[in-house]
């Protein structure tokens, strides 16, 4: 063997792995979809409500998911002075950061993220209830049905801001079952003729005091089996 020959294998034998580049992993594109269970039991037991939301995230990154809610909801409700239906739909989109550290095999989420809200809606006053409390009208309380200031409004709009905290459990392969709890902070809204909005779709609930409101929504969903790289 010449001493050429000699310093070549050398070199090969003591090569540095600084000099081999190593790719990095990358990360899939996985697709989730899902239902709200909430709504529809509601919505089999309550005459007042009929609502449905679709929920879906994607892990585009690693531990971070663009997720959204799509839902619709029609419900009628009854204040102290007021009967009303609200009936609309709503689009939900924002971040997810999953904080949970797995072990081998499991697939567990639990997250924190933000959603920016909106929801095109109607609102019908059924009724209303001018109170007087004196003795002098009996029966003035009595609610009034039609004329002034009863029937539909309608092209009205609302946008809010959501703080999400989610829990997601592996059930089986590719199925999960989730909980989302959240805090609602309203931005704007557009308010109605001779009256106020008493419910907003998505939103839920509103009063007079204060633009915050909590929600929360239990999730079963299915992975998508097909998966792409970026």
């Amino acid at each position: 063997m010449t001493l050429f020959s000699q310093e070549i294998e050398s070199e090969l034998l003591y090569e540095s792995p600084l000099d081999t580049i190593v790719s990095a992993p990358k990360t899939p594109l996985t697709l989730r979809v899902g239902v709200d269970l909430y709504r529809p039991i509601r919505s089999r037991f309550d005459d007042t409500f009929q609502g449905i939301e679709w929920a879906g995230d994607l892990l585009f990154r690693k531990n971070t998911f663009i997720a959204m809610e799509l839902g619709s909801v029609e419900v009628t409700k009854q204040t102290e002075q007021v009967n009303s239906t609200t009936s609309g739909s709503y689009q939900k989109l924002g971040l997810e950061l999953n904080l949970y550290e797995n072990w081998e095999g499991m697939n567990n989420h639990v997250t924190l993220g933000f959603r920016i809200a909106r929801s095109s809606f109607s609102q019908t006053l059924n009724s209303y209830t001018i109170l007087d409390r004196t003795p002098f009208w009996v029966g003035y309380d009595e609610p009034v049905e039609n004329g002034f200031s009863t029937g539909l409004r309608e092209n009205l709009n609302a946008l809010w801001v959501e703080a999400v905290l989610g829990f997601k459990v592996q059930l089986f392969k590719n199925i999960y079952l989730g909980l989302g709890l959240r805090l609602h902070r309203l931005v704007n809204n557009t308010q109605p003729e001779n009256f106020d909005n008493i419910y907003i779709p998505g939103f839920n609930r509103k009063t007079d005091e204060n633009k915050f409101g909590a929600s929360v929504n239990y999730t079963l969903s299915y992975s998508l089996p097909f998966r792409f790289s970026k």
